[in-house]
């Protein structure tokens, strides 16, 4: 992993340079936000909307925010909804439409979870019209992931049935759980008043098995149908049931066509978005597997369902350092032979904060026919340390269960084509937040003033699968009833990265290290030493000494020929970051 220079040379040449490319922070006092989700606005101007889940500090009670952003990213209004005769209305996706944003998630009506869709103006953030929907019956809970528009033919008669279609998960359970006993994925179909046209179960089914994996995340359009992404339930050669990936299509009214679903790892495998190419007609599917602790891609015929295993790979970091998870994926601005993953890395030490960031946003490009890496890869650093205990966190387990939020977008402005991505940070102390939003903008270069590093990836083969031949889908009834949310004004600070070196950035200016590059011993000149650590460009800690002896100094000649961060804490209590070079 190479480390990613500032682009102070431009900003000093010209502050024209990055003009275009921010990363903003906002913060609301004493709360924190989680699911962030965002949808560009498609009114004539370039604006966004953000969604997510604004919680109080003691993470107990939440309630639904959005917040539209001009091309600046400032904020022109920020509204939180809520339902005051049912309880806990949750956000997990929006799609513009016109002037509308429509949102989808879950609101709790008599101790039982239901999907709803709310229909916002995107001008003011006013109500226009909620619905709520219960899957089978009112017993079963139910949760939508994602919701997009269409204009495909619902009934059969030919003509286009402008509306919308969202996925998610019912069942036993008001959570993604696969110890549940009853788990199962949905497809629901509306018109642009939120009426339901008609709805489908999903359902992979292991005879005897305690686990039951059975979600859908996401949904790509085709020219004839829609596929499906997420998780089913799956058999391995060992006879355990495991989480394979969901690839499953039905026509344009909810019928089935074909089913390519399949397992590659040992664990939990799943894909999480896709991208459907009319020229070819195939669909390109983000999958991630967790023996690999990496994301991959899988191409299908939209035809036929068959999996083109000499174009689908799976991707490692270089250095293999693990969990690395594809999110969303988008379309180059540059090339449209190319595809691009972003999404977050786990538990990267930043030596220069000398903390472990838990979100790092990640963004990576490549040739679709190939596999092949395209330029550098992307990795920009934001502390950030995710409050346990919600069953939508990405970290309870190796990575998320069922929910992936679209966390980047490729916008089209009046300016160019540029891609915007959601990341958090930590909130301040002293206004008592918890996490931030963190919006980047970023050119086809994936890059801004703000801090981060490049890196590379090594494409794999998808190898042998196995496939699942327990899924199956039907029609299930569905009823709405009208609703309610009641939306008020809250404000948000908001702050921008600082590219400029700190006073601490200078004063580590005056430590003298030398020789630096180094062939093996290196000496410092600096206060009293505590405690020295050296880390490798991606993170891992590879030496460390808890005392300092000027005379001999220390050794690095069994590290390999490298860059390498090395971490100085003084009797002051003092920490410093300090680039060294092992020639």
């Amino acid at each position: 992993m190479k480390t990613k220079l500032l682009l102070m040379i431009c900003i000093l040449i010209s502050s024209v340079c990055n003009a275009q490319l921010f990363q903003k922070n906002y913060e609301g006092p004493q709360k924190h936000f989680k699911n962030a989700n965002l949808a560009n606005i498609n009114d004539g101007s370039d604006d966004l909307i953000i969604a997510s889940n604004l919680f109080d500090s003691s993470t107990n009670d939440f309630e639904v925010a959005l917040q539209r952003v001009d091309e600046n990213g400032d904020v022109i209004w920020s509204k939180t909804y809520e339902n005051t005769s049912l309880q806990g209305a949750r956000v997990f996706d929006i799609e513009n439409y016109f002037d509308w944003v429509l949102m989808t998630g879950a609101v709790n009506v008599a101790g039982i979870n239901q999907v709803f869709i709310a229909k916002i103006e995107a001008f003011t953030g006013n109500v226009l019209d909620v619905k709520y929907y219960e899957i089978v019956n009112s017993n079963f809970h139910s949760t939508g992931l994602k919701i997009k528009e269409t204009n495909s033919d619902a009934d059969g008669n030919g003509s286009p049935d402008p509306g919308f279609v969202v996925v998610g998960f019912f069942g036993d359970c008001p959570d993604p759980d696969a110890s549940c006993s009853d788990n199962l994925g949905f497809v629901l179909r509306t018109d642009t008043n939120l009426n339901n046209l008609w709805a489908i179960e999903l359902d992979s089914f292991i005879p005897g098995s305690a686990l039951d994996y059975d979600f859908i995340n996401g949904i790509v359009e085709t020219n004839d149908g829609f596929i499906l992404t997420g998780s089913v339930s799956a058999e391995n050669a060992n006879g355990i049931t495991q989480q394979g990936v969901l690839a499953h299509k039905i026509d344009f009214e909810g019928n089935f066509e074909w089913d390519s679903s399949y397992i590659r790892g040992n664990s939990n495998d799943l894909s999480v978005d896709g991208i459907y190419d009319p020229n070819t007609d195939e669909v390109f599917l983000l999958c991630n597997y967790s023996f690999f602790h990496h994301f991959g891609l899988t191409s299908i015929d939209n035809s036929n369902g068959n999996i083109n295993t000499a174009s689908s790979w799976i991707y490692n970091e270089i250095d293999f350092e693990l969990d690395h998870y594809g999110f969303s994926l988008l379309r180059s601005i540059t090339n449209a032979n190319n595809l691009v993953v972003q999404g977050y890395r786990r538990e990267y030490f930043d030596p220069n904060t000398n903390t472990i960031n838990d979100t790092n946003v990640i963004l990576f490009e490549f040739d679709k026919t190939t596999g092949n890496q395209v330029g550098d890869a992307y990795q920009y650093l934001i502390d950030f340390n995710e409050i346990p205990g919600d069953v939508y966190n990405f970290w309870n387990g190796q990575m998320p269960l069922a929910y992936y939020p679209d966390m980047s977008i490729l916008s089209a402005t009046s300016n160019g084509d540029f891609y915007h991505s959601i990341g958090y940070r930590e909130g301040s102390a002293s206004s008592g937040s918890l996490a931030n939003i963190e919006l980047i903008k970023l050119d086809n270069q994936f890059e801004n003033s703000c801090d981060n590093l490049s890196t590379d990836f090594t494409t794999n083969a998808l190898g042998n699968i196995t496939s699942v031949t327990s899924v199956s889908s039907g029609n299930v009834p569905v009823t709405s009833v009208s609703s309610s949310l009641v939306d008020t004004v809250f404000s948000i600070d908001e702050d921008t990265c600082n590219p400029t070196a700190s006073t601490e950035e200078f004063e580590v200016q005056q430590i003298k290290v030398y020789p630096n590059p180094s062939q093996g011993q290196i000496f410092i000149e600096s206060e009293p030493i505590a405690n020295i650590k050296i880390h490798s460009i991606s993170g891992k800690l590879m030496k460390e000494f808890n005392s300092y002896n000027h005379s001999s100094g220390i050794s690095i000649d069994d590290l390999p020929t490298g860059i390498y961060f090395m971490s100085l804490q003084t009797n002051g209590n003092r920490v410093y970051s300090i680039k060294i070079i092992k020639k």
